[in-house]
């Protein structure tokens, strides 16, 4: 287990780096990195049924510029190892569905409150930089551009890694304790939560002429993740 950690934190902090630190190629996406998770820790399937949900929820929220949008990088790390683990020893049914989803809303306010923190330390070493440019010195220009990726790189392993842990805290720890009754309940919210992603992605976009694409698109969508889900 400890190499899964270990992989974990290291394919996470290239992912937070994508983030915004360097190339930006989406490898940070919810979809992608949800899905790595889960085939790190046993089920590549469950892995990607939480970040396809998790994408829609969070496409809107691109990490651009100066915004500060949730982190959902560290959602889908959660997420997917948590979904991993537990389908190892149980189905992953609409209770442990949602309740996923749902905490790992909790997990990506967290890691932005975590994400102004580092840029904050990161606007304080761009000044270094710059008063190192009107002087003149290229060395400490350098070192300064690769103080900022590390502080990046290495905040981005840790989250990875905690986020990874709790995951699979969870579903070692939480999901055997829920009753019958409660992941019942919480159930009916599993087809209600693709649904708002949708409508989320759909009120943010520009789709007053394609609307009818755009829900025909949606429905085949949700469609096959349905069918997916009931026949595996």
């Amino acid at each position: 287990m400890i190499w899964k950690f270990l992989l974990a934190g290291v394919i996470g902090g290239v992912g937070y780096l994508d983030r915004t630190a360097t190339c930006q190629f989406m490898l940070h996406r919810p979809i992608v990195m949800a899905t790595l998770m889960g085939w790190i820790f046993g089920d590549f399937f469950a892995g990607a049924q939480v970040g396809v949900v998790l994408e829609l929820i969070y496409l809107v929220h691109m990490p651009v510029g100066a915004s500060l949008p949730p982190d959902d990088t560290g959602a889908a790390i959660f997420a997917g190892s948590a979904a991993a683990v537990v389908s190892c020893d149980a189905t992953v049914d609409g209770g442990y569905f949602t309740v996923l989803i749902l905490l790992s809303v909790m997990c990506a306010e967290f890691g932005r409150w975590i994400d102004a923190l580092v840029r904050k330390i990161n606007g304080r070493i761009a000044r270094i930089a710059k008063g190192a440019v009107e002087q003149g010195d290229i060395k400490a220009v350098e070192q300064s551009l690769l103080a900022g990726l590390t502080l990046f790189g290495a905040t981005g392993m840790l989250l990875a890694l905690l986020f990874s842990a709790v995951g699979v805290a969870v579903s070692v720890f939480l999901f055997p304790r829920m009753g019958a009754d409660i992941s019942f309940n919480l159930s009916a919210l599993e087809l209600v939560l693709p649904l708002v992603g949708a409508a989320s992605v759909f009120a943010c976009g520009r789709t007053e002429k394609t609307a009818w694409f755009f829900f025909l698109a949606m429905s085949v969508t949700f469609a096959v993740t349905m069918i997916a889900r009931w026949t595996a």
